[in-house]
């Protein structure tokens, strides 16, 4: 028997009116704009941003470089929107081949269970259980980083597998399992949103919410809950995370009044979200020029920051990320603390402002895929893939995320229920 549902919510759910606050969302998450979306956001947080801090009397010649780079990447970014490079690969629905949904989500949920209870299992403890039972700031932080990144042995695997998992294999299957109406979809969801807020990974629960928000604000699924809602639980769920992991308290060894400042101490949890979400994206990245510069005297390193590429070119691996954040904060006790920081930064690095160029036409290019792309699975997954990229290295997010596979497998393939699907609602108007 299938597991698709054939009944539609009721006509009343269907057919609610869109509010302000709901048409406001639905222009930002068209997919059709994803790529001019991106675009305006890197030059507002990555060239409007250091751009006015600088000016505004904060003497870092690195806030000055980095609104050259990002106005470089927004505009490369737009341009690449419209390079037809991967355009003949990207096939229509009624060329593509078929792959059979159930036994493709058994293949990916499946390996995600054994994964999830395999690490619960080795774990020393659950950083939100510990947290729920009082633990302090700096246990749930080592727990934090001991719950995948410092496995040692046969273990140390486990951050690659997340990744390769839950980066998006599992939330393109949950776009499905939405899409579809699979009858044990909020089971599914339910267990990946309560893994993603286990390690008290501030914004690792995204990958949950993110999909189900862009299904509902587009109307490609009926639903209860008005789109305004999902934003408002997403909202809720990140400050519940933020307060669970002990941000925003007090640290004596901190000091600082700089806003734009590693230094600076919020206060409250509220206000390291506002801090974390405005200022660390820019000093972060603003501090990876700086360690460039002051600690590898700018030489260029040539692919050495990803491991797929300094294991394919014979080059030694450089933890660039770990550096700037041993510059920013000091290591951690487990010495894997890092600082990851927007894709330029990644490219600049390494090749230089040829491979900031190309890198941000790729995306460019890459966000046409999306715009173009007849997979609504894979469209509810663009805001995601812009995400890692505005806080991420482009190459680990293809490649150790899985978006290269998942793109290529929609690209070539359609996934089909034992039965057909339910009628597609019509897109909220705009």
């Amino acid at each position: 028997m299938s597991t698709v549902s054939q009944v539609r919510a009721p006509d009343a759910v269907s057919h609610w009116r869109p509010g302000p606050l709901d048409r406001v969302l639905g222009v930002l998450t068209r997919v059709e704009w994803s790529g001019a979306i991106f675009a305006s956001a890197i030059a507002l947080a990555y060239v409007v941003v250091p751009l006015a801090v600088y000016l505004a009397g904060l003497e870092n010649e690195y806030f000055l470089q980095l609104a050259k780079l990002g106005a470089v990447g927004a505009a490369c970014v737009l341009i690449g929107t419209r390079l037809p490079f991967f355009d003949r690969l990207n096939r229509s629905e009624d060329q593509k081949r078929v792959l059979g949904m159930e036994p493709f989500l058994a293949a990916v949920w499946g390996g995600f269970l054994v994964f999830v209870v395999l690490v619960c299992v080795t774990a020393e403890r659950i950083p939100f259980v510990a947290a729920l039972q009082g633990a302090d700031r700096e246990t749930i932080s080592t727990l934090r980083e001991q719950f995948l990144k410092a496995r040692e042995g046969w273990q140390a695997s486990f951050v690659y597998v997340n990744a390769a998992l839950a980066g998006a294999l599992v939330p393109y299957s949950l776009a499905l399992l939405l899409l579809h109406r699979h009858r044990f979809r909020w089971l599914f969801f339910g267990f990946f949103l309560v893994y993603c807020i286990s390690f008290v990974e501030k914004s690792f629960f995204l990958r949950a919410a993110i999909p189900l928000l862009y299904l509902t604000v587009q109307r490609r699924i009926a639903s209860l809950i008005r789109p305004g809602l999902v934003l408002a639980g997403g909202l809720a769920l990140l400050l519940l995370v933020t307060v669970a992991s002990g941000i925003g308290t007090s640290d004596s060894d901190r000091g600082g009044d700089e806003y734009f400042s590693a230094t600076y101490i919020p206060e409250g949890p509220l206000g390291m979200l506002g801090w974390r979400a405005v200022a660390i994206p820019v000093i972060t990245a603003a501090d990876a020029l700086r360690v460039f510069e002051q600690e590898y005297s700018s030489t260029l390193l040539m692919g050495a920051t990803s491991s797929l590429l300094a294991g394919t070119f014979g080059l030694e691996r450089v933890k660039f990320e770990r550096d700037v954040f041993a510059a920013q904060w000091g290591q951690n006790e487990t010495e894997t603390g890092s600082a990851n920081s927007v894709f330029l930064t990644e490219a600049f690095v390494n090749f230089g402002w040829v491979g900031a160029v190309v890198f941000s036409l790729f995306v460019g290019v890459l966000f046409r895929i999306f715009a173009r792309s007849q997979d609504e699975a894979l469209r509810a997954l663009w805001m995601i893939f812009a995400y890692a990229l505005y806080a991420a290295p482009l190459i680990g997010i293809l490649f150790s995320n899985g978006y290269a596979l998942v793109l290529l497998l929609s690209m070539q393939f359609r996934c089909e229920p034992g039965a057909a699907p339910a009628p597609e609602l019509p897109a909220t108007p705009t």
